[in-house]
């Protein structure tokens, strides 16, 4: 009589079934179910769950098992009686095949984990079609940022993802573990939603099967309404006129930040300000480090008061973690401290805490760009500052527009201010 036993050689969590399938004296074969649970879970023994398991792996694995077992059992009383040979080969190949998984197939196009490791070693070498431009080592340090949380995912969740489970329920339990076990911001989360989603899609390209559900609408996230520090023409002012002829490190991160306040131009473009061609009233930068456009930048007249003060050598390129670390004590000495609603990472838990902060504590190298896009917007047109931030959509460039909740109440409070006016002046009108 063929009989089936499932145990766990490895012991560390997760650890595949292993199955050994035998008959009389001649079959004893084996083979791995590709089932992942915690070994200290099964009882090889009872050949079951051990009864402390928890109730929801044994509803999701004991069918699967069983199911398993019984498909090996029907086909070896059909190959047997056929006089096939039953060997650890055979008994692969039934289990591949009752995962739908063609014999010696790499795993990358059955499994998610291993298409999306797959991809980002592809695209170490890959061409971005539309850009013209290799795939950035930190876009490829993503993808495997989200291969690290899916496998942290599959250890905990005791399953190995193929690409066709990316569906709605895994949506609905992968999104509850970045909430609740990685404590992530709903932002954070979407980001991650619509890479996998990309990833999926790259498979369907590819001619992999997916599961259709993650085209639906329902697969996705909302994301936190941004809270973004921007500043004020005033309050640039008042760090353009800080001296700091007797700190090198101060001034010349603040005349990096007036460059950028008045250019709004990126961190990674300002890092490359010495290939910028300087003429006598613009700034000619022949491609964006992000979007590869071409754009050219009129003078503003600090900007240009800057140039002459240093003898029209530009300031020195510091990181971008100096940078933000500089520029807040800029902006402390200049006295930008009203209390602020913003983000703040907690250094103990790695995770941004929303609180009011005194302001300068939430300056950053992207305030400069956000400011150039707010103090413009509204006294000039849309796509006159699309065409120097570079915004290739007006969805994105209105991301970028920050006008302060206490600015839209000065601004309803001086309608109302003028609609009075204009009552009274009527009514005086109307008296004589």
């Amino acid at each position: 009589m063929a009989s089936i036993k499932f145990s766990c050689i490895k012991k560390g969590n997760p650890s595949s079934l292993n199955i050994r399938f035998y008959h009389g004296r001649n079959i004893d074969c084996n083979a791995q179910s590709h089932i992942l649970i915690n070994p200290n879970d099964w009882s090889e023994k009872m050949q079951k769950f051990k009864p402390n398991t928890d109730i929801r792996i044994k509803n999701e694995f004991n069918p699967l098992i069983e199911n398993l077992k019984n498909e090996i059992i029907r086909k070896f009383n059909i190959d047997y009686s056929k006089g096939d040979i039953i060997n650890s080969k055979w008994l692969s190949k039934v289990v591949n095949d009752f995962y739908k998984r063609p014999e010696g197939i790499e795993d990358y196009k059955i499994f998610f984990a291993p298409f999306i490791e797959n991809f980002a070693k592809e695209s170490e070498t890959r061409v971005n079609t539309i850009t013209g431009k290799v795939i950035s080592p930190r876009t490829i340090q993503k993808y495997r940022t989200i291969k690290n949380q899916i496998e942290d995912f599959e250890q905990i969740r005791k399953v190995r993802l193929k690409i066709t489970d990316i569906n709605l329920d895994f949506h609905r339990q992968f999104t509850s573990y970045l909430k609740t076990d990685k404590k992530y911001s709903n932002t954070l989360i979407e980001k991650n939603i619509s890479t996998i989603k990309g990833f999926v899609k790259e498979a369907k390209e590819q001619g992999l099967e997916i599961n259709h559900e993650v085209e639906s609408k329902k697969f996705t996230f909302r994301r936190d309404e941004p809270i973004d520090t921007y500043l004020s023409v005033s309050e640039i002012d008042l760090i353009y006129n800080l001296d700091f002829s007797q700190n090198e490190r101060l001034d010349n991160v603040r005349d990096l930040f007036i460059i950028g306040v008045w250019t709004g131009l990126r961190i990674s473009d300002l890092k490359r300000i010495n290939s910028f061609l300087f003429n006598k009233n613009s700034i000619v930068i022949s491609e964006t480090q992000k979007t590869g456009a071409i754009i050219e930048i009129p003078i503003h007249q600090q900007v240009r008061k800057i140039l002459t003060k240093r003898n029209n050598q530009l300031p020195h390129i510091i990181s971008e973690q100096k940078f933000n670390e500089y520029i807040k004590e800029v902006c402390k000495e200049a006295g930008i401290d009203e209390m602020t609603l913003g983000n703040i990472k907690n250094p103990d838990t790695n995770r941004k805490e929303k609180g009011y902060y005194p302001k300068f504590k939430l300056i950053s190298s992207h305030t400069a760009r956000r400011s150039f896009a707010t103090n413009h917007y509204g006294n000039l047109p849309d796509n006159t500052i699309m065409a120097i931030t570079g915004h290739k959509s007006h969805s994105q460039f209105m991301k970028y527009i920050k006008t302060t909740q206490k600015e839209h109440i000065e601004q309803v409070a001086k309608y109302w201010e003028q609609q009075d006016e204009l009552k009274n002046e009527k009514h005086i009108l109307k008296k004589i």
